[in-house]
């Protein structure tokens, strides 16, 4: 008799092997749920309370910042990134020094794409017209021989401000816009020498303003044309000759 007695005592201990490797199965589901999504901090800490109340579990309380969700990420190579925005850095301070000019009207600087040089309207059109007048060339002509030392792709962009126009030409700022970069670009390749095979050209008409059209003044300084080099990190941008 005893020894049945002992035989059911250790087969109905058993069980508690399968329930454990359940209950540890079932933790790290968890863990690997709440790694691949958005983290409620309050429910986890529901959650977490309810498993030690129940399985009598020692899980330490959550506390505000202990979570940490699992984000892919990728290494980049030591300095790589910091050595390629340096080039764009000096580039654009390059081209600052070669077109001069007075602050706000032609600048260069660093955009997520390689650099853009900003050209007001005034230095290149009169109010509602693409044409370049001879008067106007200075601003593109310090800008070629700048552009034929690069060898990255060259994309002109046109920009207005929210003024709507309709003329005999142009029945939106979207028209305008295009023809403004399309004109900067015949000059690029017919006064500049630069390769057709380089240059593209977009019209944004008021649709990326770089301040709010809430005044004369910042309506002037969207009036532009912006003539982008763009960067990749296998180049620095300039010629070596």
């Amino acid at each position: 008799m005893n020894n049945k007695h002992e035989d059911s005592g250790e087969k109905g201990g058993k069980w508690l092997l399968t329930f454990n490797d359940m209950v540890t199965l079932l933790l790290t589901f968890l863990v690997l749920v709440l790694s691949l999504s958005e983290t409620d901090k309050s429910k986890l800490s529901e959650v977490s309370q309810s498993i030690r109340a129940v399985f009598n579990i020692n899980i330490p309380k959550i506390k505000k910042g202990d979570i940490s969700v699992f984000t892919p990420f990728v290494i980049p190579r030591r300095g790589e990134s910091t050595e390629f925005e340096n080039k764009k850095r000096k580039l654009a301070e390059f081209i600052n020094k070669a077109i001069g000019g007075p602050e706000g009207t032609m600048d260069a600087r660093v955009i997520k794409e390689g650099i853009s040089v900003t050209i007001g309207e005034k230095l290149l059109f009169e109010t509602g017209m693409a044409e370049i007048e001879e008067k106007n060339r200075p601003a593109l002509k310090v800008l070629c021989p700048i552009l034929k030392k690069t060898f990255c792709p060259i994309r002109i962009e046109g920009h207005t401000d929210d003024v709507p126009i309709s003329n005999m030409r142009f029945l939106s700022n979207w028209e305008l816009s295009t023809a403004r970069a399309i004109s900067v670009v015949k000059y690029f390749i017919s006064q500049g020498g630069i390769l057709p095979e380089r240059l593209s050209t977009a019209g944004y008409a008021d649709s990326k303003p770089l301040f709010p059209n809430v005044s004369d003044h910042n309506r002037e300084l969207n009036r532009r044309v912006e003539v982008l080099l763009i960067l990749n990190k296998n180049d620095g941008g300039l010629d070596n000759g």
